[in-house]
Order: structure tokens, then C-alpha cells, then sequence
């Protein structure tokens, strides 16, 4: 760059050059960057996304070390760096939580992975107090994208039929096939049954001749002795 005055124009390229870009994680390997790589940014508008995922990129960003205090309702609930308004006033106000304004298009807000594992959990433990015929129609309902309330809002008076329909046709095939399998065990008992009642003459028959064979030794012994 020339050093005449009002010249800002440059002449030759940078002495020292990047051959590469910059990488957070070369040579940290620290758990708080991996937590900053992997965390997804919400309740911000595009413009703040960018200056967030800016300073996480090279390494600029300063994590809350405590909560900071809502400039809506002054209370210390502000969990996020760089913002301004707590999670609950942002998504009442329909505005940016990092600067304050209202935008069309606000990222919205991704779970921790605490409140992930929580819900997931949650999840579970409902899923096991279903019976079996609610957990399989739960399962349907999630492949077809109408497991929220708000989808189920969405959905028109034909696409319900049609779903209600096909959970009908998907409850009496169900229950065909639990009738075949209480008819395939009912014959499975019988058999066993009839195979049980098979064998036991046989075992009787056995008995009756060691009893008599018995009855028979003891005679004969009786006679030797003299005692009949």
C-alpha cells in the first residue's frame, strides 16, 4: 500500500499468506470446543446466527459462566452468550434474542442434549405404559409425520378419514392375527394333551405289573418263611 496520501489502493498481495483456513480444532482438542462445534444456534435471526457461528469459527466466543438478565422481564434467564432476551420473552415477542428486533425468519430453538435425553426418556416411559395395539398405531402416526398436535391441526377432514380408515383396516388385521395365534396355541395344547393322555396307559400298564410282580415276591417270600 502506497503511503501517498489518500492512495489506499494495494500494489502486491499480503507478505505472509494462508495456504490453509483456519480449524478451531487443530490443536484443541477441549471438550468446550467440541460443545461449541456441535451446538445448534436458535432464537436469532440470520444476521446473528452468522456473527455467532463467526466468533465459534475462530474461536472468539466467551461461554456465560452465570445467567444474564432479561431486558424484557429482568430476570436472570438469559443462558445463551451474546444474548439479550431470555428464550420465553423471545418466542412470546416474535423477535431476535441477540438484537432485539423482529424478523420474519427466526432460527427457532434446538434442545440441549439434557433436555434431548430427557424427553427421550419421557418418551420411553410412556411407550411402555401403552398397550401393544397404541404403541404400534403410536409408530404408525411417526412414519407418516402426524405425531405433534400441531401436525395433527394441519391435517384436512380427508386426510383424517383416510387416516382413520386405515387405522381401522390396521386394527382388524390385528386382531385376525391374534385370533389365529390364540387358535395356534389353543390346538398346540391340545396336542400336548393327547400326546400326555397317550403315554399314560402306558405308564399305568407298567406300574400294575411291578405292583403285581411285587405283590408276587412278597407271597413267596411269605410262603419260605412261613409266615402264610
Amino acid at each position: 500500500m502506497s503511503s501517498q496520501r489518500g492512495n489506499t489502493k494495494k500494489s502486491k498481495p499480503p507478505k505472509h499468506a494462508n495456504r490453509e483456513a483456519f480449524k478451531n480444532n487443530k490443536h484443541d482438542t477441549s471438550k468446550l470446543t467440541q460443545t461449541l462445534n456441535a451446538m445448534t444456534i436458535g432464537g436469532v435471526c440470520d444476521r446473528c446466527k452468522d456473527t455467532i457461528q463467526w466468533k465459534i469459527k475462530y474461536k472468539k466466543y466467551k461461554p456465560l459462566t452465570q445467567p444474564k438478565k432479561c431486558t424484557k422481564c429482568s430476570e436472570r434467564r438469559v443462558k445463551h452468550a451474546y444474548h439479550i432476551i431470555c428464550a420465553p420473552c423471545a418466542q412470546d415477542a416474535g423477535v431476535c434474542a441477540k438484537c432485539g428486533t423482529a424478523k420474519d425468519s427466526i432460527n427457532p430453538y434446538a434442545p440441549t442434549p439434557m433436555e434431548q435425553a430427557a424427553e427421550d426418556s419421557r418418551l420411553e416411559a410412556e411407550l411402555k405404559a401403552l398397550s401393544e395395539r397404541r404403541r404400534r398405531a403410536f409408530f404408525r402416526m411417526q412414519d407418516k409425520g402426524f405425531t405433534g398436535d400441531d401436525n395433527a391441526e394441519e391435517m384436512s377432514e380427508k386426510e383424517a378419514k383416510n387416516f382413520a380408515d386405515e387405522e381401522k383396516e390396521e386394527e382388524e388385521k390385528e386382531d385376525e392375527e391374534e385370533e389365529e395365534q390364540d387358535v395356534h396355541e389353543a390346538k398346540n395344547v391340545e396336542n400336548k394333551v393327547e400326546e400326555i393322555e397317550d403315554e399314560r396307559p402306558s405308564d399305568l400298564l407298567v406300574d400294575e405289573e411291578q405292583k403285581n410282580i411285587c405283590n408276587s415276591s412278597d407271597i413267596k417270600d411269605g410262603l419260605e418263611s412261613g409266615i402264610v
